[in-house]
């Protein structure tokens, strides 16, 4: 089985050749029985001015790869990789992440224990360790809560699941090649998001609890505001981003995949989360113009009843968070949009869950 690992990349000359070392390391299935993945490596590169061309020369003939003249936004880059892509199976790698070594080898392995030897699966999706800058274990795993199986409920539900960013999805390359290419002036940015969402209209998610690569959490200043990952710096803009790469990835269902699924969604818990924050930390910028606190702890309520994978502890901690988000003062709000980034805080979620061992 051919895997096609797509690296796309626009100024993360740094972390680069980190992720490419990890994308050929998967050629050893390892010491353990595991399958050996036969992989190819692709590298689109948007036109950066960092340098990332000599990254990407050093490894000649080792490596499939385009630098575009000028730049033209994630979902081209995504568009060349596909079309140079061979593989059966393809993961989109963003540059500033990383893989462990077997973690090719150990989704095909899950694969093929399935019973019907993994025919009806579209994705295969596992946690990612979260690392800072320099590469340093940040003592978290993403997401906190991840759905498998047929997820197209909750996406007819919710307009979303639980699963992890572009680096731990793993796609039957079938299952989303409908989609491809991507129209570039409507996914400069969060172009992963129609092959996230589409592929289980394709068949099944399955999922592996372990973390299997690494994601770069390389923005402090995004952190600090409670902003999770390394672009969207404000809430506002998250919730924004969020409504165009669900409404314009569903267009792609059913204009390409011919099934319609429409709203009104009902907003999943982490949704509502970003809501809260975004609400209480710029009122101003806040995009939904209805929202105040009654209706938010409604709305959330629903959602984490609705919403499969809680524990009741789980969904009365996240509640209490959110009342008090709500509730506080102005400048202890801030303080607290901190702890929507906190591994802390979700390790100890997590051992409500599953006891100390897991954590």
């Amino acid at each position: 089985m051919r895997v096609s690992i797509l690296i796309s990349s626009h100024d993360y000359g740094r972390f680069l050749g980190e992720a490419i070392d990890s994308a050929l390391a998967q050629h050893d299935g390892g010491p353990d029985g595991l399958p050996v993945p036969e992989v190819e490596v692709v590298v689109c590169d948007d036109a950066s001015g960092d340098g990332s061309d000599e990254v990407i020369r050093r490894y000649g003939t080792r490596i499939r790869h385009w630098i575009s003249p000028d730049n033209r936004g994630q979902g081209s880059m995504m568009n060349a990789a596909m079309a140079l892509a061979t593989g059966d199976w393809v993961l989109f790698l963003d540059a500033d992440d990383r893989l462990e070594p077997q973690a090719l080898a150990r989704c095909l392995a899950r694969l093929q224990a399935e019973p019907d030897g993994g025919r009806g699966v579209a994705k295969i999706q596992f946690r990612l360790r979260c690392i800072d800058r320099e590469g340093r274990c940040m003592s978290r795993t993403i997401p906190y809560l991840m759905h498998d199986g047929d997820v197209r409920p909750l996406i007819r539900r919710f307009g979303s699941y639980g699963g992890p960013p572009s680096s731990g999805n793993l796609y039957r390359r079938s299952a989303i090649a409908p989609f491809f290419p991507l129209v570039e002036r409507d996914w400069r940015r969060a172009a992963d998001t129609p092959p996230f969402l589409l592929a289980p209209f394709q068949g099944r998610v399955l999922g592996i609890a372990a973390a299997l690569g690494a994601y770069r959490i390389h923005s402090g200043s995004n952190r600090a505001r409670g902003c999770f990952g390394n672009i969207a710096a404000r809430h506002a803009d998250t919730l924004r981003v969020d409504q165009h790469r669900r409404e314009a990835s569903l267009a792609l269902l059913a204009q390409h995949g011919g099934e319609h699924v429409e709203g009104p969604f009902l907003p999943a818990p982490w949704n509502l989360r970003t809501r809260a924050l975004s609400l209480r930390t710029e009122p101003q910028r806040h995009p939904y113009r209805h929202d105040d606190a009654l209706r938010l702890l409604r709305l959330q309520a629903r959602a984490l009843q609705a919403c499969p994978g809680y524990t009741r502890p789980e969904r009365y901690a996240s509640q209490l968070w959110l009342l008090a988000m709500l509730a506080a003062p102005r400048q202890l709000a801030g303080r607290l949009a901190v702890t929507n980034t906190s591994g802390r805080l979700r390790r100890w979620l997590r051992q409500l869950r599953t006891g100390p061992a897991a954590a």
